[in-house]
């Protein structure tokens, strides 16, 4: 009596699935019980508001506009921005690395990805406290929308399409190799 290749291919396609729902909710609720740790607020996700605050100010110059930094306060003469937790890109990045370390690809894959599409994320999150900066500055009656309507769901539909990104990355990778 022989093996049937479809139920063993359905089983596992599914065990697949259950392997990357797991994966993916222990990593991203890994970060959100971890981020809610004093310690974790003090010296993980503080520092990276501090740097996003001094990027995006670090951004503003560049464009001409004089800010300076207090803490994590972007401070100008018009208007002032704080840079505080979820204003930063930590869940965005970690919702994009649950999905990449959940699926069937190599660690190096996984690692290039993490990185690359956590670089991305932080640079896009310099983009944002700046951009809110100038909407505040220019139209204050904007600033609360963008804030905290446009830019959160802007990371997260970004933050999947890396993952869907890197997902066809991993799978061209494959099949190049094979063919």
């Amino acid at each position: 009596m022989g093996v049937n290749p479809v139920s063993t291919t359905k089983s596992a396609n599914s065990a697949g699935r259950s392997r990357f729902i797991l994966v993916f909710l222990l990593v991203v609720g890994g970060y959100f019980g971890l981020s809610s740790l004093e310690w974790v607020d003090r010296e993980v996700v503080l520092p990276v508001l501090k740097v996003s605050a001094a990027g995006a100010s670090w951004l503003l110059s560049l464009m001409g506009v004089v800010t300076q930094i207090d803490g994590v306060v972007v401070k100008g003469p018009e208007f002032s921005v704080a840079v505080r937790s979820g204003c930063d890109p930590l869940a965005p990045i970690a919702l994009m690395s649950g999905a990449m370390l959940g699926f069937p690809a190599s660690w190096r894959q996984r690692l290039l990805g993490m990185v690359g599409g956590g670089l991305i994320l932080f640079g896009l999150n310099l983009v944002r406290v700046a951009s809110l900066y100038l909407t505040g500055r220019a139209h204050s009656s904007w600033f609360y929308s963008l804030h905290q309507e446009w830019w959160p769901a802007a990371f997260i539909v970004i933050a999947l399409l890396l993952w869907w990104a890197w997902l066809n990355w991993v799978q061209q990778a494959g099949r190049t190799s094979h063919g």
